[in-house]
Parts: structure tokens; C-alpha cells; sequence
């Protein structure tokens, strides 16, 4: 006679015997609970499967009530008696949330268990216990019936589960990247620009510009000591590496005439790629083979060339002004910022689109590279609108998760990296992957005022980090705008009893008071452009000056008598296709100054005969316009200056020269005419603020500025998943 079968299970050094409801470990039995047992015998006849809590459950307990957890409890007692991990499992290996499955092969030996039974029911002497065979037949026939008539429900739920845990391994979340931990590289404080890209071995990056004439610097990407990189160009800036770390990829400005250029490293030797009329080279990247340049010429396009100075044109003129160009690693895309949103094309400009459209519309996406493998995008998100006048937001770190799926999923968000204090900048993947280096940033600035004395710049309202201090007329009161924060405030002139009067994200640029002290005056960037604004001095609502006026406002300023409002239509920093206008506050007519195109930053002189501006940018020099005979002077010769400033007699422009390489200063211009006079040597000062720089007058005309306080240095985050 055929009885059923039972079997053997052997794996390892464990031995289960399915007969006698035993577990041998190293030949040392072990009782187990028949619940437990059950479990296991479910586990050791589908070896290698994914098995579902439900079928477990039903294998132990039958159709019993029981929870998730009486399983729980019998696959820990099991995995003591195997002497197993969960952490680090050699034989039940749990799937979060779906069930187990048996790991370890395993051999399996059948043996009869009718003839065991009838072995275990002889009598001592020999003889077989009498079986009654009439009753024999009928067994198997009702068991038989019972299993027909579960046999497809059964089935079908077997199917489904299947297929729903197979679906959801194959679209499950993936294990998310996090930083697992930061190691600082540089250890100066000094202002960084940015970080340009790394060879493998040291990162390349440039000074922000100041009192050095030579910008560019490297380190080692383990830390150490800083050494410049010499490039004999006039003002070089680093834009990027090549892929395999040869050469650097160089800007140049000359003038007005902005070029790109190959460096040879080591050495130096230099080869032009190609030269632009607008005297501004924006961002520029090496496609991934090398052969291939992409950059913008600083005239709102993206063009593209060979690196052996062939194939040059535009790729696309996707308007504004790019930033951050990075090609994927298989050359075949090429992201970018532009209008505070990241931007996808194809690598031959087609296809140009946004990345994340509709993703958080209120901040600012910029400056993203792919990590190596091409699984992440590593990019910076700004917590307001970025604009290229003012207000840089606090920045963190975020991620973007393209890692191949066999089954597509509906678009995944990106997931923040970093957060605190610390501002993040020009993230660069390292070359195997697993770090970022980014520029940490933590902004403040001390307000200074020159002392005579001492010959010294010593703390003013108690140092604190403000810019753009303005003095009402009767020299009771001041206003100021916080750094980094960008809130206006007015105080008493000593700083005693401060009052808040704007709020984010409103950031107010260049405060004026108006001359009877009751309102002030000041731009601020929204996602409209760049606006004028008025309030009361007691608080209150801003309101737009030219609420109906489409174009620009920059740097509004009061008339002596308060009548007027002197503004420009400068919209932002780089784009001087501007001009100076006045607005009659009674007749509510809009003036244009004849021959102030190209001008910004108008300043009305205190006594109301004169206006002064920027011409074509700093370097363009202070021109002013008489009023009474509408004439323009040129107050010096082309060059830098920054933050000019009328004197309280009107007979003075103060103007500093910030970035005038190793001689940096404050001069004053007499408006008759003469040579600059050097009032402040600025040599050895670090300056700061939402414009990079802030320099002023107090009442007296004695020189204030905001000295930086804060830290720059670059970082390693080790990168790691789940």
C-alpha cells in the first residue's frame, strides 16, 4: 500500500524531520510549537519564494482569527531556534510590509508515512494492528472533494497576491539618497565665487573678486593647503573641468569683449574657443566625451562648439539669462536654470522644456549636475524668487531620483539633502559618486563706520548686520534693511527702539527717506521684475509707486522738495539697456532724462540741481546732468565704482573702487571738476551683502560699510541610501 508522504528537510546544519515535528541543530533536537512548525514546513516547500503574510497565516492557523502578529511572534521563535539575523539573515529573510521568504538551499527527502505509521503500531511481536479496510476508501474521497471545492478560490488568490506583490517590487520606492556625513575641505572664510569642478584628485574654484587680482585657486578634495591657478588672461573665471581632468574651461573679459578659452593643465597653454561681442560670459560646460563646449554668450542664447574651434552656433535662445549648464553622462540632454526654473533639452536643442513644472512655484530651482551614473540630478533650491539685482535666498541641497525602472511610475519629486543654517552652493558630484562638494555659506555682516582717529572701521549700531542705512532728513532717525534676512527697520540714529516694517518676501533695496521723514522709498524684486515701492515711515502696507507701469523701477529717489521721484528702468544687473526718468507726484506724468540711456542708479544731489548715475554699468564711470541747463558731464574717466554717494554740500560724489585689484578705496570727486581725492584705503576689508558690497555716508560724510562676518568654505557630503 501507497501512504502519504512525509519529508526530510536538510539545509546547512539544521535537520527538520516533518514526522516527528523535530528541528536538529548541529544534531541537538529542539522542540517546536505545531504553529511555528507549520511555518516552517509552508517556508521549507517553497524555498527561494516570496511567500505572503496571508498564505502563512493560513498554513498555521487555518481559517482562524488571528493578527499579523501571532506571525510575527512564531518567525521570531523560529529564528532562534535557527540561530538566524534579522539584520543580516542566513535563512528567513522578512519583505517589509508583504512577508518572508526562505533563503538558503535546501535538500528534501521523501519518505512513507503509511509504512512508518504501521511500523510505529506493531506489536512487540510482530504482528500488524488490523486496519479496517472498508473505512479506508471513503477518507481520501471526502478530503479529495473538499480540495476540488477550494481549489480555485485558493488558486485565484495565489494569483493575485502574486501579481500584487510583484507589481509592487517591480514600482516600489526606491531606498531614498541622504547625507550621511560632511567633512570641510576649506578652512579660510574667505569669500568663494564658486566651485568650478573637480579632475578626481583637487577641486578647482574661484575667489570671489576683491582685493586679489588672481582669482582662481585649487585644493586637494581630502583638504590642505590652497595654491593659486595661474592663467594668463585678463580677469580668467573657471567654468568647468574637463571630463578626464586635463584642462580647465576658462572665461575671459578684455574690456568689452568677453571670450571663452581652453587651458592646458598643467602649463597653462591656452587656446581661444570663441569670443563674444556682449563682454559677458555667462555659464559654460564640456559635454561628457570632451569634444563639445556648451555656453552662453550673454545674450540670453546657448550656443554650442567643438573643442578644436569648429562647428560653432546657437543651440537654442531659450531667453533671459542660463545658468548652470550640465549635460547628462550619456551626452544625450542638457539641464539649466533660467527664470528661478530648471530647463531640459535635448543635447541638439531640441525638445527645450521645464523640468518641474508647476513644483513649487514660489521658489527658486538653479544649478543642478548629475551625479556620474546618471541615477541622481543634484540641484539647489532656493526658498524665494532669485533675481539678478538683489535678494539671493537661502539655499539647500535637493535631489532628484532617476534611477531606471522596469515599470514606468508617474513622476518622482525631489527629495531635500540638506537643511540648517548653512547655505549650499555649486554642488559637484565627485568622479565616483559618492560625494558632493558644495560651497557651505553662513552670511552676516558686521555695519562699520570709518573713524579718523584711528584710521580704523569700528563697529556702528552695535555692528550689526544691516546694509543700505539711511538717514532721514532731520538726522533723528535711520532705516535699514537686515542681511541676510532683507527686512527694513527704522530705529532712532543711535539704533535704539527698532521697528520692523516689512516682512518677507519683500526684501527692500537702497531705503530713502522722504524729506519731510513721514514715507520711504525703496525697490524690491518679485516674480513681477524689479518694482518701486512707498510706505509710511510709522509702517504699514508698501504700496507700488507705478502700480499700472509694465517695465522696470529701480533705485527710486526723492527730489530735494519731495515733488518728484527719480528712478530707472534697469531690470537687472548685466542688462543695462536702460534709462533714467522722473515722475511728477502731483501731474502722476513720467519723464525720461534725455541722454541718460545706458544709465542706472540716479541719485538726486541735496541741494535738487543735480542727478547723477551710472553709466554702462560701474565700469562706465558717474555721469551727471544739470538740471538748469540740461547738460551731461562725465565726473571721471571709465572705470569701476560702486555705491556712489552725493555729499551733504552737494559739492562731492564718493565713490568706491572695491575691486580695483590691490589697491581698493574710497575716493570723492569734486563736481567742478580735478583729480579723485583717496579718502579710505579698503585694502585687507572683506565686504558683503545682497549686492555683493554695501558702502555708504552717514550725516557727517564719513564712510560706513558692511564688513563680512560670515564663513565660505567648501565641503564633502558622503552621500549614502537607505
Amino acid at each position: 500500500m501507497t501512504g502519504r508522504k512525509c519529508s526530510v528537510f536538510r539545509f546547512s546544519n539544521v535537520e527538520v524531520d516533518e514526522r516527528e515535528l523535530q528541528l536538529k541543530r548541529s544534531g541537538e533536537a529542539f522542540p517546536v510549537e505545531p504553529k511555528a512548525f507549520r511555518v516552517l514546513m509552508h517556508l521549507l516547500r517553497n524555498p527561494g519564494r516570496l511567500i505572503p503574510k496571508d498564505e502563512l497565516l493560513n498554513a498555521g492557523w487555518g481559517e482562524a482569527a488571528v493578527t499579523d502578529n501571532s506571525l510575527t511572534r512564531n518567525i521570531a521563535l523560529l529564528r532562534r531556534l535557527l540561530d538566524d539575523d534579522t539584520r543580516a539573515p542566513r535563512y528567513i529573510e522578512t519583505v517589509s510590509t508583504v512577508g518572508y521568504r526562505f533563503i538558503c538551499p535546501v535538500e528534501t527527502v521523501d519518505v512513507s508515512a503509511a509504512s512508518s505509521d504501521a511500523a510505529a503500531g506493531s506489536k512487540r511481536d510482530g504482528s500488524v494492528l488490523a486496519v479496517d479496510s472498508t473505512v479506508l476508501p471513503s477518507l481520501p474521497k471526502k478530503r479529495d472533494l473538499k480540495w476540488r471545492r477550494w481549489l480555485f478560490p485558493t488558486l485565484a488568490t495565489v494569483s493575485v497576491s502574486a501579481f500584487a506583490v510583484g507589481y509592487w517590487y517591480l514600482t516600489r520606492p526606491l531606498p531614498p539618497l541622504q547625507v550621511a556625513g560632511y567633512t570641510q575641505i576649506t578652512h579660510e572664510g574667505r569669500r568663494i565665487f564658486s566651485i568650478a569642478g573637480t579632475d578626481g584628485s583637487r577641486l578647482y574654484f574661484n575667489w570671489a573678486y576683491g582685493p586679489d587680482p588672481q582669482p582662481n585657486a585649487e585644493v586637494a578634495i581630502a583638504g590642505g593647503e590652497i595654491a593659486p591657478v595661474q592663467v594668463a588672461l585678463p580677469l580668467p573665471f573657471i567654468k568647468d573641468v574637463s571630463p578626464d581632468g586635463s584642462a580647465l574651461l576658462v572665461s575671459s573679459q578684455d574690456g568689452g569683449q568677453g571670450s571663452i578659452w581652453k587651458v592646458e593643465m598643467p602649463g597653462g597653454s591656452l587656446r581661444r574657443l570663441s569670443s563674444t561681442g556682449s563682454g559677458f560670459v555667462g555659464t559654460a560646460a564640456w559635454s561628457p566625451d570632451g569634444k563639445s563646449v556648451v555656453y552662453s554668450p550673454g545674450n540670453g542664447d546657448i550656443d554650442i562648439i567643438r573643442s578644436d574651434e569648429t562647428g560653432a552656433r546657437k543651440l537654442a535662445t531659450p531667453g533671459g539669462y542660463p545658468d548652470g549648464l550640465s549635460w547628462s553622462p550619456d551626452g544625450s540632454r542638457i539641464r539649466f536654470s533660467g527664470d528661478n526654473r530648471l530647463w531640459e533639452m535635448s543635447s541638439d536643442g531640441s525638445g527645450l522644456h521645464k523640468l518641474l513644472p508647476g513644483w513649487r512655484p514660489s521658489s527658486s530651482q538653479c544649478c543642478g549636475r548629475w551625479t556620474p551614473d546618471g541615477k541622481f540630478f543634484v540641484f539647489l533650491l532656493r526658498d524665494g524668487l532669485f533675481n539678478n539685482y538683489g535678494h539671493i535666498p537661502a539655499s539647500q541641497l535637493w535631489v532628484l531620483d532617476e534611477r531606471p525602472r522596469l515599470l514606468p511610475r508617474g513622476p518622482a519629486e525631489p527629495v531635500q539633502l540638506t537643511s540648517g543654517p548653512i547655505r549650499w552652493n555649486d554642488p559637484i558630484p565627485s568622479k565616483d559618486g559618492t560625494k558632493i562638494f558644495a560651497r557651505g555659506v553662513i552670511e552676516r555682516g558686521e555695519l562699520v563706520r570709518y573713524d579718523a582717529q584711528s584710521k580704523q572701521f569700528l563697529p556702528y549700531l552695535g555692528g550689526i548686520s544691516a546694509e543700505f542705512v539711511a538717514f532721514s532728513s532731520d538726522g533723528h532717525s535711520v532705516a535699514y534693511v537686515t542681511y541676510p534676512e532683507g527686512i527694513l527697520w527704522r530705529a532712532n540714529r543711535d539704533g535704539s527702539h527698532p521697528i520692523q516694517l516689512t516682512e518677507a518676501p519683500l526684501f527692500p533695496i537702497n531705503p530713502r527717506w522722504s524729506p519731510d521723514g513721514s514715507q520711504i522709498l525703496f525697490c524690491s524684486y518679485d516674480s513681477k521684475g524689479l518694482k518701486a515701492y512707498v510706505m509710511s515711515s510709522q509702517g504699514g502696507t508698501p504700496q507700488l509707486i507705478l502700480p499700472d507701469e509694465p517695465g522696470a523701477q529701480s533705485d527710486p529717489g526723492w527730489s530735494p522738495d519731495g515733488s518728484k521721484i527719480v528712478y530707472s528702468t534697469l531690470a537687472s544687473v548685466g542688462n543695462f539697456n536702460s534709462v533714467l526718468r522722473v515722475l511728477d507726484l502731483a501731474t502722476r506724468k513720467i519723464a525720461t532724462l534725455s541722454g541718460s540711456e545706458g544709465m542706472w542708479s540716479p541719485r538726486w544731489s541735496p541741494n535738487g540741481r543735480f542727478i547723477s548715475g551710472l553709466h554702462d554699468g560701474s565700469s562706465g564711470g558717474v555721469r551727471i546732468i544739470d538740471l538748469e541747463t540740461q547738460r551731461w558731464t562725465q565726473l571721471q574717466e571709465e572705470g569701476e565704482c560702486s555705491w556712489h554717494t552725493w555729499s551733504s554740500d552737494s559739492q562731492f560724489i564718493y565713490c568706491s573702487l572695491i575691486f580695483a585689484g590691490n589697491d581698493p578705496a574710497m575716493f570723492r570727486a569734486r563736481i567742478s571738476g580735478g583729480d579723485p581725492e583717496r579718502v579710505v584705503d579698503l585694502k585687507g576689508l572683506r565686504f558683503t551683502g545682497a549686492l555683493m558690497s554695501w558702502e555708504g555716508l552717514d550725516p557727517t560724510d564719513t564712510p560706513m560699510l558692511l564688513r563680512d562676518a560670515g564663513t565660505d568654505d567648501i565641503y564633502a557630503l558622503t552621500l549614502a541610501t537607505k
